[in-house]
């Protein structure tokens, strides 16, 4: 809202991105969080279907152009702080307690995985495109949200900085985005340029693996705070706004959890991955706020 409003729009396209899942399935970026270490790794998927009733996100953010905003169940219904909607039903709390741990891509490793449903146009329109520019991630033993609300300076008040996507520092009013992933809400599958038939809400686009270690001492009952900013270098797209095409809408994050719906979930992690060919074996350009 007030922060959201102040964005200023970014030319698209300022630097290559750093994982380009329009034309590769995965890509790595090494944890920018000082003294935590790991590297997080990005995959396009598919699950599906994805639409909000099965997908259970826990983040919605939506906004014109840049987008951003942060998990919790505060800031009112409907309407969230920054840019969130869906407060608290589809954005709300989360805890380090309710993730599973998963294999990496390779069938290896312990990683926290966390989903994007990409909801853009599609159908060989440049609106298909979206930029993931910066990923945040906190625990905290107690609930922090309040005292950030809209204030992205305050952001690291969240609590303990697990893992971040790019350098955590502000630049004056500046968020650093010199990392960032580039993804085709319509691609469906492992070969380059057979998009077309998964825009909208309805399939997820993209999974990004955090390893547990990362997480280091925090408890079962922390919560998490997952901070998205999405559209610096291939805009965001509003429904809202006239002339843009209706089947855009909000982004929606789902983590990947444990047993609640009997170990689904997991399933249909592991089918989406195994489908896309990425289970071996059994399987400082700047966002002005």
């Amino acid at each position: 809202m007030a922060v959201a409003a102040a964005l200023v729009p970014l030319p698209r396209a300022l630097a290559l991105p750093t994982v380009d899942l329009t034309t590769t399935t995965t890509g790595t970026i090494a944890n920018q969080a000082p003294n935590v270490g790991g590297t997080a790794i990005y995959s396009i998927i598919d699950t599906l279907p994805a639409g909000t009733g099965v997908f259970d996100p826990f983040l919605t953010i939506q906004n014109k152009g840049t987008e951003m905003g942060f998990n919790t169940s505060q800031g009112g219904n409907g309407q969230g702080y920054m840019d969130t909607k869906r407060v608290p039903q589809w954005t709300h709390d989360l805890h380090v307690g309710e993730l599973a741990i998963v294999p990496g891509p390779d069938g290896t490793g312990r990683y926290y995985a966390f989903e994007l449903d990409a909801n853009e146009t599609g159908n060989g329109n440049i609106d298909r495109l979206l930029s993931i520019d910066n990923i945040r991630i906190y625990t905290s033993s107690t609930d922090t949200a309040t005292t950030v609300g809209n204030t992205i300076k305050k952001l690291d008040q969240l609590g303990t900085l697990r893992y971040a996507q790019n350098d955590p520092t502000l630049s004056g009013n500046n968020l650093t985005v010199a990392n960032w992933v580039k993804i085709d809400s319509s691609r469906y599958d492992a070969p380059p340029g057979n998009g077309g038939s998964t825009s909208g809400s309805g399939s997820s686009d993209m999974i990004v693996f955090i390893p547990v270690s990362a997480f280091g001492d925090a408890k079962a009952g922390d919560f998490v705070y997952f901070f998205n900013l999405d559209g610096a270098n291939f805009a965001s797209d509003d429904p809202t706004t006239l002339g843009l095409d209706a089947s855009a809408g909000f982004e929606e994050w789902r983590a990947v959890v444990g047993v609640p719906d009997g170990g689904n979930t997991l399933v249909l992690l592991g089918s989406a991955l195994a489908s896309l060919g990425l289970l071996a074996g059994r399987r400082k350009v700047a966002c002005q706020v």
